[in-house]
């Protein structure tokens, strides 16, 4: 009994405490910056290749990629801090115009909402495996939180181990075809470097042997036309004997 009593005060406390964060950051930039994650990967996701275009036509960048990876990790980045600022602006005027204890209110509680969704969602997935009830449903009987924490949890979201299992695996999945692409990728683009470093060389050689040849050619005719001088002049200097 006194260790679930303990287990509530610990989850209650825990809510509250992390709740001030958001009491002293208010709902506004909560609200915003949450939406500044989400929206920015969701907008990101759809734009990235757009955006990685014009990055690559700056940088040089060939490899599709990585002008998508770096796409995506651009758009993220400065549709976050668009975001994130226009909720800074909004939670000033707010302050400005004394609805500002509003705002940092309404923070807390969304702060603390926030936290015990996230406790909600870890309780019933815990809850829904059926190695973990039995004993959830033994030493928790007679506490006041876990209850609350299951069926929010459940209101949420039903969770399906199996489900979960499969989204893990595929998430798994994507993540090694993306890795392999990239992998391929940087493959291609160094065998690209490496095939424009020899061009770069035989390009090079070959201007060189050409120098090589023009001056063994002028240097030829240059010995050539001293011989035939010299014969000219001894020829000259017969006849006038």
């Amino acid at each position: 009994m006194q260790d679930i009593a303990m287990f509530d005060i610990v989850i209650i406390l825990i809510t509250l405490f992390l709740g001030l964060k958001g009491l002293f950051k208010g709902f506004i930039k909560e609200v915003f910056g949450l939406l500044g994650i989400v929206g920015a990967i969701f907008i990101a996701s759809r734009i990235s290749l757009e955006v990685g275009n014009v990055v690559a036509s700056i940088l040089n960048i060939e490899n599709e990629s990585t002008i998508k990876l770096l796409g995506f990790i651009i758009s993220v980045i400065a549709i976050w801090f668009v975001i994130y600022s226009l909720g800074i602006i909004v939670s000033k005027i707010f302050s400005a115009s004394g609805l500002g204890i509003f705002d940092r209110v309404l923070g807390f509680v969304f702060g603390a909402a926030k936290v015990f969704l996230i406790f909600s969602i870890i309780a019933y997935a815990i809850n829904s495996i059926d190695s973990f009830k039995k004993s959830i449903d033994e030493n928790f009987s007679n506490s006041i939180v876990m209850p609350h924490l299951i069926s929010v949890g459940s209101y949420i979201m039903k969770l399906d181990t199996n489900s979960i299992k499969e989204q893990l695996n595929e998430g798994t999945k994507e993540i090694q075809e993306d890795i392999s692409t990239v992998i391929e990728g940087a493959k291609d683009e160094a065998v690209q470097m490496e095939q424009q470093a020899s061009d770069f060389i035989k390009e090079k050689a070959a201007q060189e042997f050409e120098k090589e040849l023009n001056r063994q050619k002028q240097q030829f005719e240059d010995e050539l036309k001293s011989q035939k001088d010299r014969f000219d002049s001894v020829n000259n200097q017969n006849k006038e004997d």
